[in-house]
């Protein structure tokens, strides 16, 4: 009986222990298994050290300087001679135009016309039909006729702003022509003068005299050759001269032209103001006659400061009028054209727009104020043409640090002067800009640097303990960004240096999740 008992017993115990060790070994192995499935992460110590830090930015390349060609009136266009991205200089011919006169110009003399005729309608209907009225009205008829005389005799007069501009220019070219021409000649005897001084200072060889053939003869040559410079040069002085002259009597015709012109045009004007002044007196005349009322004085009244006012904006027009062409009072490159032959201009669009190449380019963009205060006016910035390819190169100067408009209290703009060859609006560029070397108490590598809405954080490893082994957590640690360059950056808040971060993983991670370092499997 107590046999059967102890082997009862001893059966339980081994029962029991067996079931712990299979508990264990399950409890070992579902540990293992769990591991397996964990995300796998590389961590890296955080550590202090230097920074170089680079503020990237990029954007448009704009003209510092943009010049829209406009005009006042209605014209009807002709012709546009250049075309998209020429360049120009001041005075090249943009536009030609229809006609010498604007719709704006021809309707406002019409309605000068259509004024005066009333004026003179409503003086005849209150004029009482005696000698003086009758005398004044032939005198107006004598008055318009001169002024319509006037205005043909001054319309057959062959003058043009642009003639005149034209030959201007020409003038110009050819008084450079000819000074160049004569500085040539003048180089060029003077090269002969020294070269038959040189060949006569020497000593002829025989049979004449004693001296070094090879010399003599090299002097010959040199003199030959400067006497055919000066031949060519000589010719090259006399064609320019004649193209001065004729240039220099092309100005004085045209000026000639200009002169008759304005003098003719005054004429106009005389005849024109004789024929106001006589209506004038025939307004005078009648109310001597008392034929006007308190009312028609009014209506006459308004009337003559119509046609002043209309005469006042006719004169502006003709002062405003660009004549057949308008031409560039820039010089640039074209960036825009909104004008064809055919079509009419108008006078509250933009032409043309001409980029001041002389003014410069630039480019900017905006960065954190706290970078903004390492660097410094004047700063170099390296050039990364992107899409833009390779070519010549560019050079970006850092001119002005300015608040930026959308977030004044913690961004900066800084503007970059942008210089070297073939710029032009619009290309894409990025700049690196390189700041100040300095000491970081904890620094971390970039792929170390997490982002949410709540801010920039790390994900930092911490090791717990327990029964089965120490077991590795991910939790949050915010931070705030110093500086970065390529590979690290500087951070500063709930982190110090020695601190375990995670840098990369196989699997996303987030805080408070267990994970498995790549060397502890």
């Amino acid at each position: 009986m107590k046999d059967t008992v102890v082997k009862k017993r001893t059966w339980a115990i081994y029962a029991g222990i067996i079931f712990v060790i299979v508990l264990a070994l399950l409890t070992i192995l579902s540990t293992q298994i769990m591991n397996r499935s964990l995300p796998e992460v590389a961590t890296v110590f955080t550590s202090s050290g230097t920074i170089t830090a680079r503020i990237r930015g990029s954007g448009q390349v704009q003209a510092n300087e943009s010049f829209e060609v406009e005009i006042s009136q209605t014209r009807t266009v002709a012709e546009v001679p250049v075309r998209l991205y020429d360049e120009i200089d001041i005075g090249d011919v943009l536009i030609t135009l229809v006609g010498d006169g604007s719709e704006e110009l021809e309707a406002a003399k019409a309605e000068l016309h259509s004024l005066e005729v009333g004026l003179e309608v409503k003086l005849l209907e209150l004029t009482r039909p005696d000698g003086n009225l009758s005398m004044a009205n032939s005198e107006i008829q004598r008055a318009r006729s001169n002024v319509t005389e006037a205005q043909i005799a001054r319309d057959r007069i062959s003058y043009s702003v642009a003639a005149l501009n034209a030959a201007q220019t020409a003038n110009t070219q050819a008084q450079t022509a000819l000074s160049s021409a004569d500085s040539t000649a003048r180089d060029k005897q003077l090269e002969l003068d020294l070269a038959e001084i040189y060949l006569n200072s020497l000593n002829p060889p025989p049979p004449l005299g004693s001296g070094d053939p090879y010399v003599y003869a090299q002097a010959e040559a040199a003199r030959n050759e400067a006497l055919v410079a000066v031949t060519l040069a000589r010719s090259t002085l006399e064609s320019a001269t004649a193209a001065a002259a004729a240039a220099q009597t092309e100005l004085s015709t045209q000026q000639g032209n200009r002169d008759s012109w304005n003098a003719a045009n005054d004429s106009v004007r005389q005849a024109q103001q004789a024929l106001d002044d006589l209506i004038r007196g025939l307004s005078l005349t009648q109310a001597g006659a008392g034929v006007d009322t308190a009312l028609n004085n009014i209506e006459l009244r308004e009337l003559k400061q119509e046609i002043e006012d209309k005469k006042a904006a006719i004169e502006r027009l003709e002062q405003a009028d660009t004549g057949p062409v308008i031409t560039s009072l820039v010089g640039g490159i074209v960036t825009a054209i909104n004008i064809s032959p055919g079509n009419q201009t108008d006078p509250d669009t933009p032409l043309m727009v001409i980029e001041v190449v002389d003014r410069g380019y630039s480019l900017s963009f905006p960065v954190s104020a706290e970078r903004a205060n390492r660097v410094s006016i004047g700063d170099q910035a390296n050039v990364d043409r992107g899409f833009w390819g390779f070519g010549e190169e560019l050079f970006a100067t850092l001119t002005n640090i300015r608040p930026y408009p959308q977030n004044p209290v913690a961004e900066r703009l800084l503007h970059f002067t942008i210089t070297g060859d073939n710029i032009s609006s619009g290309m894409q560029l990025n700049l690196i800009l390189d700041q100040r070397t300095e000491n970081f108490s904890t620094i971390v590598p970039n792929s170390a640097i997490r982002s949410d809405t709540n801010g920039d954080f790390v994900l930092v490893v911490v090791s717990r303990t327990g029964a089965l082994g120490n077991r590795f957590i991910a939790t949050r640690a915010d931070v705030n960004i110093i500086s970065s360059d390529d590979t690290h950056t500087a951070v500063s808040g709930a982190l110090s240096s020695g601190d375990f971060v995670i840098t990369t993983s196989n699997a996303p991670i987030e805080p408070g999740m267990q994970v498995r370092l790549v060397d502890n499997p």
